[in-house]
């Protein structure tokens, strides 16, 4: 399996983390562990990027820009939404049909006095009711520090992750969200208020989650990054290539009480979100390096199937 070869040829990169970055790591993991309703690397080497995808880049994110960094943001958001809005809609899904979502990630894990990043390649399928299943295949973890790896041997070298897992996703009720922009903003303030995790960065997140492994409507797509646009602290991150070598365009919100980067990469030409990053800033609660990257998924397939466990 390619990816796992891929995944396999990670190297291996300082304190014991704080529990407030354990229990964000914690969190982090199970957003993941399926589509929240309402959470070193060698890349492929794949082809330059096309003159319609730089032109789009370049269109979006202009030159010579000497606006703040919020207004330059937020430029860029309200653009993407005009993009999003324009997009064909995805069929309904048929009865017995799911839709199929595969992606490269790496999740936080660890033990005491140490952590591992888990890289692995997720597949979920989901149906109309939110049921479905999810696929996950784990290689070989990695070290975000040298006292993480020192801490792991000697607790004996534990297994960090299974080699493979898989599970039946019972239905779940999808969270109903406005496509008003006023109104949607609204309802993810009142989400994010009192999370415990800030507002601005949850509402961050909520706008990722409503975007990943999704269905949304172009209308509800287009309100979610005219509702990123409106949030305090985002930041227009540039041009960014992700994990499997595509080009897209980043933006990203700083949370300066855990000092981290939350980073997301669309498309321009598309709206489609093409992955998230995680990474660690100075002063960062884990005490790694600034530039440590603590999580990520790159969403690379995404479509309609006619079975439960079916690939396009």
């Amino acid at each position: 399996m390619a990816e796992l070869e891929l995944l396999r040829s990670l190297p291996f990169e300082a304190a014991d983390p704080s529990e407030e970055a354990r229990s964000r790591a914690k969190g982090r993991l199970l957003r993941h562990i399926r589509r929240a309703p309402g959470r070193r690397r060698r890349r492929l080497l794949l082809p330059a990027v096309g003159l319609a995808t730089a032109g789009a880049i370049a269109a979006l994110v202009g030159v010579g820009n000497h606006g703040g960094a919020d207004a330059a943001a937020a430029r860029v958001l309200r653009k993407v939404a005009t993009v999003a809005r324009t997009q064909p809609a995805e069929k309904p899904l048929e009865r017995g049909h799911f839709r199929y979502t595969k992606s490269l990630v790496a999740y936080m894990s660890g033990g005491k006095g140490w952590n591992a990043l888990s890289p692995g390649v997720r597949e979920i399928w989901l149906g109309a009711n939110g049921a479905g299943r999810l696929h996950e295949r784990w290689g070989r973890p990695t070290f975000p520090s040298a006292a993480d790896r020192a801490g792991w041997i000697a607790a004996g070298r534990p297994q960090v992750n299974p080699r493979e897992d898989s599970g039946n996703l019972p239905p779940s009720p999808r969270v109903k969200l406005p496509t008003d922009p006023d109104a949607l903003y609204a309802k993810l303030h009142d989400r994010a208020v009192g999370s415990g995790n800030g507002t601005g960065p949850e509402m961050f997140t909520l706008v990722g989650d409503a975007l990943r492994e999704s269905d949304a409507s172009p209308a509800l797509r287009a309100s979610l990054y005219e509702v990123a646009a409106r949030i305090p602290g985002v930041e227009l991150v540039g041009p960014a290539t992700d994990r499997v070598g595509r080009h897209g365009v980043a933006v990203a919100y700083v949370d300066g009480k855990i000092h981290e980067r939350h980073e997301l990469i669309f498309d321009p030409r598309t709206a489609a979100l093409l992955g998230e990053e995680y990474v660690e800033l100075e002063g960062n609660s884990y005490g790694y390096s600034p530039g440590t990257v603590t999580g990520y998924a790159t969403y690379v397939v995404s479509a309609a199937v006619n079975r439960l466990g079916a690939r396009p």
